[in-house]
């Protein structure tokens, strides 16, 4: 599930209500009258909806159906973390984000980071999207995690163990991995869900 922007709510509203009023679902000259735009503009909304996970369509006529996306949870943002070189660690909140409810799982807590660099890039996380982490410090060989470096540093990489060594890998081929000591190595939470918001 991503974020929407003003508009695509907006849009989004206006779908679930009309179901509610009429049993089936807009056409696209309804959503295009509705707020002032062309079928292709309100077109253009409804592929962002899909996309996002708020909506499917088949090519039939009034074919649009509501998923059911849950109740949302606001987050705090914590800060940057790096997808590439490893950044100075700074926990602060920053901003608030609204995260889907089945994002998260009952009896952990959750925060989440804004991503910077791309080498996560073929895992489809890339810069200035929005990490959704639980916080832990145990993963599975393959799982991507938030690490804490020496104890200074953070990044976001996939983490196997291997002959006693902890090799964080990078998702980009461009980037080589990095294998260190378990000593150096802090797991402090496990993606569970990125967020990305078009401008």
């Amino acid at each position: 599930m991503r974020q929407l922007t003003e508009r695509q709510k907006k849009v989004l509203e206006f779908i679930t209500s009309y179901f509610e009023k009429h049993g089936y679902s807009p056409s696209i000259r309804d959503i295009a009258k509705a707020f002032r735009i062309t079928p292709r503009g309100a077109m253009m909304h409804l592929v962002a909806l899909e996309k996002k996970g708020y909506i499917s369509r088949s090519k039939k006529a009034r074919s649009i159906k509501l998923l059911n996306v849950g109740e949302a949870v606001r987050l705090p943002v914590v800060g940057m973390i790096a997808a590439g070189n490893a950044i100075e660690a700074i926990e602060r909140v920053v901003e608030m984000i609204e995260v889907p409810k089945q994002m998260l799982k009952t009896g952990f807590e959750h925060y989440v980071l804004k991503v910077k660099g791309d080498s996560m890039v073929n895992e489809h996380i890339v810069e200035n999207d929005y990490v959704v982490i639980r916080k832990q410090d145990t993963a599975e060989s393959g799982d991507i995690v938030s690490v804490l470096v020496d104890n200074s540093e953070t990044t976001l990489k996939k983490i196997y163990f291997k002959d006693g060594k902890i090799v964080l890998k990078p998702a980009n081929p461009a980037l080589k991995p990095i294998e260190l000591e378990p000593s150096r190595v802090k797991i402090t939470g496990k993606v569970v869900g990125v967020i990305r918001i078009y401008e």
